[in-house]
């Protein structure tokens, strides 16, 4: 019966090796992620240099689906939406965005294998970007700003030679920009190229931070067109989660795989093996709760092998749990351990 036993353990055992475990590729080759990015306008109001590159700078807030193709390249669709923002002594404007992009990833080290941890990676997009513009050239009491050439915002032209009072702006772009151009559009294609590094956490999620050029086919966003497209910079990080239908089939599975081994009572004594700390029990023998035969003069011989079941406390004893007298015996003798030692 024992053996009919193991043979249908075995046979089980087998089935679900066979299960593809072997050749299971832990990491996922899909993620979803959040992103978010500080990003600075580059166009005809205002160009951008290491002083004020942050001056006028807007959050972009993005969604994103990654697809890897092999362990260097992968596939990875955006979905953002922010602002765009420049301000000088002579304009302003503020724009609302939405974009779309797909971009073809190449990453330096491997990111299916799991000894690295962290990969630089490079990217090159094509994407489909929607603006809607306004700019602040009234204050809350509806004056007109006038820019002066001491720097001083009036709400009179400079030409005039009366005094004015002073203004201040109050950021609040209240007025739509557009014109009648034949080649004005609110869309526009873009390119955008990304530098970053992924930072990997196990199988569950990765980090990556990154510096994007975006490149525009466009020259209308600030609603001022010098015949030189407009660009914008961004630097940011996201969080990418790993899933996959076969990555939650997996754990699954792999969850009823463990809990074949765990259920396994080798010595058949009602003693699951994670929890026998007495192997290979005979059978018919009285047991406690952790597996082990039951010892009742805790002499250190368990009963069924012994000879002398009553011999007392803390005595020297045979390999048979016969009393020992003569305290010079040195062979086949064990010493007793404590009571509760045979307990746990």
């Amino acid at each position: 019966m024992r053996t009919l036993y193991y043979i249908t353990i075995f046979f089980f055992i087998k089935n679900y090796q066979s299960q593809e475990f072997p050749n299971y590729n832990q990491i996922s080759k899909n993620t979803f992620g959040l992103s978010i990015t500080n990003s600075s306008f580059n166009g005809d109001l205002e160009t951008l240099n290491r002083e004020n590159i942050f001056l006028s700078s807007r959050s972009i807030y993005g969604l994103n689906y990654e697809r890897t193709i092999n362990h260097h390249f992968s596939l990875l669709s955006n979905i953002n939406w922010g602002k765009l923002s420049s301000n000088n002594s002579f304009g302003n404007f503020e724009s609302s965005i939405f974009q779309t992009s797909i971009e073809n990833v190449f990453y330096f080290n491997k990111i299916h294998n799991n000894e690295n941890k962290l990969s630089p990676y490079l990217s090159l997009g094509l994407g489909l970007i929607r603006f809607n513009s306004y700019t602040d050239i009234l204050n809350e009491n509806g004056f007109s700003y006038n820019y002066w050439d001491d720097g001083s915002i009036r709400d009179i032209p400079q030409s005039d030679s009366l005094t004015s009072p002073y203004l201040s702006r109050d950021y609040n772009y209240e007025t739509k920009l557009e014109n009648d151009s034949i080649n004005y559009s609110s869309y526009s294609l873009f390119f955008p190229v990304s530098v970053g590094l992924l930072w990997k956490f196990k199988n569950l999620y990765n980090v990556k931070l990154f510096t994007t050029f975006n490149q525009l086919l466009t020259d209308w966003i600030d609603n001022i067109s010098d015949g030189q497209n407009d660009q914008y910079f961004s630097l940011g990080f996201s969080i990418n989660f790993f899933f996959s239908r076969e990555g939650i089939n997996f754990k699954k599975e792999k969850k009823q795989y463990l809990n074949i081994f765990e259920l396994i009572d080798s010595d058949l004594d009602g003693v699951i093996d994670h929890d026998d700390k007495c192997q290979k029990t005979p059978s018919n023998v009285p047991i406690l709760k952790n597996g082990c035969p039951l010892d009742s003069d805790f002499d250190g011989v368990y009963d069924y092998k012994d000879l002398e079941p009553n011999s007392k406390a803390m005595l020297y004893v045979d390999e048979f749990g016969r009393s020992i007298k003569n305290n010079n015996v040195q062979f086949d003798t064990i010493i007793v351990k404590e009571v509760k030692n045979f307990k746990e």
